[in-house]
């Protein structure tokens, strides 16, 4: 077996292991078991409490028997695949709720003032032009709009501790199982490496890549755009906001405007080679997996996603529930970026190959971006 496609498997393993044992110390009592919230689980909400942690804990051993049967040499082709479709069918759906989604879109948004932060003063340190148009103008605005803000800023820090303490339980599951669920597919798509079916699907892909990747990156815009309203008198999805939630409407519609951002870089040259502005990057080619494992990540969240975000659109009025469908429109985002960032892996792989010369963190200056 190949280095990359055992690494997977390996970590694949050891994220069931750790699912198993979480699952376990809810059976056994020893912590709070997340699936005693009906809204956790669409098992959960059908069966009950008990029936989710069972098939929780079942199906996440036998992700631990597979990857190490894998491991051995004794799962074929068949077999691998089998026990990535498992895992993902029984924790991306029969097992999820509207967790992950809210869970990433909230870690992104954290992230944002400090990714903001470091451009601009990329920007300062490295753009002529826009160090006085953009970057000074910037820092200052943040400079004083955090000081008139200062008592928002401290209710939006005290709001998102309090929720990460008390949901700690659900934030702990929800992460194993996105990354569990990230690395059984890519163990499945690696166990297809070479049959005429992957290298057909992996064909296609190529030819209608740039056409998937621009429809993915539509897919945070309506989130993003309805957001952008909070900072109006006629804000979307929100009534009587203060000034903390208004602020917090802005972390996460520029969260959404990074997600557009980064999934058209899957078919730009700064997806390629990092641009000029980054320091001690710029000009070198980007690992792949500096694009494929966050994009991926994404990918799944999105598609463990679109069954609880239907179901909870079907109990809404038919106008609710499309306006719902299409502000969350995880239904086809989730599938065109998955298929985007296969696109993107496939293009660079294949490229590397016929130009060995130029491998991850190689200079590249000749192709160096202007952004």
């Amino acid at each position: 077996m190949e280095r990359l496609p055992r690494a997977t498997l390996i970590g694949a393993t050891i994220a069931s292991g750790v699912t198993a044992l979480l699952g376990l110390s809810w059976l056994l009592g020893l912590s709070p078991n997340v699936y005693a919230d009906p809204a956790t689980a669409l098992l959960a909400r059908l069966a009950g409490q008990e029936t989710a942690t069972i098939v929780h804990v079942v199906t996440a051993l036998s992700g631990v028997a597979g990857g190490i049967a894998a491991l051995a040499g004794v799962l074929g082709v068949r077999g691998r695949v089998s026990a990535a479709v498992l895992q993902l069918v029984v924790f991306g759906v029969v097992l999820q709720g509207g967790g992950p989604l809210s869970t990433m879109g909230y870690l992104v948004a954290m992230a944002m003032p400090l990714a903001v932060v470091v451009l601009l003063v990329q920007v300062v340190r490295r753009c002529r032009v826009a160090r006085w148009t953009v970057g000074v103008p910037g820092l200052a605005l943040l400079v004083v709009g955090g000081f008139l803000a200062r008592d928002a800023l401290a209710g939006i820090v005290r709001m998102l501790g309090a929720g990460l303490y008390e949901n700690r339980a659900g934030l702990l599951l929800t992460l194993l199982v996105l990354a569990a669920g990230t690395l059984w597919a890519a163990a499945g798509v690696q166990a297809l490496a070479g049959t005429p079916v992957l290298e057909r699907t992996t064909d296609w892909v190529l030819r209608h890549r740039k056409a998937i990747t621009i429809v993915a990156a539509t897919g945070p815009l309506p989130y993003a755009l309805v957001r952008l309203t909070w900072l109006t008198p006629w804000p979307q999805l929100g009534f009587d906001l203060d000034l903390s939630t208004r602020i917090w409407g802005l972390a996460l519609s520029s969260g959404a405007w990074l997600g557009v951002f980064l999934t058209l870089g899957l078919i730009r040259p700064w997806g390629e080679v990092f641009p000029r502005w980054m320091p001690g990057l710029a000009g070198r080619r980007v690992p792949i997996a500096a694009a494929a494992v966050p994009g991926g990540l994404i990918a799944v969240t999105l598609i463990f996603s679109i069954v609880p975000m239907l179901v909870m659109f079907g109990g809404q009025t038919l106008v609710q529930g499309i306006a719902g469908a299409l502000t969350f429109p995880c239904w086809y985002w989730g599938p065109t970026l998955a298929l985007a960032v296969w696109g993107y892996v496939a293009h660079r792989t294949r490229s590397e190959r016929s130009t060995p010369a130029l491998d991850a963190g190689t200079p590249a200056r000749e192709q160096l971006p202007a952004v």
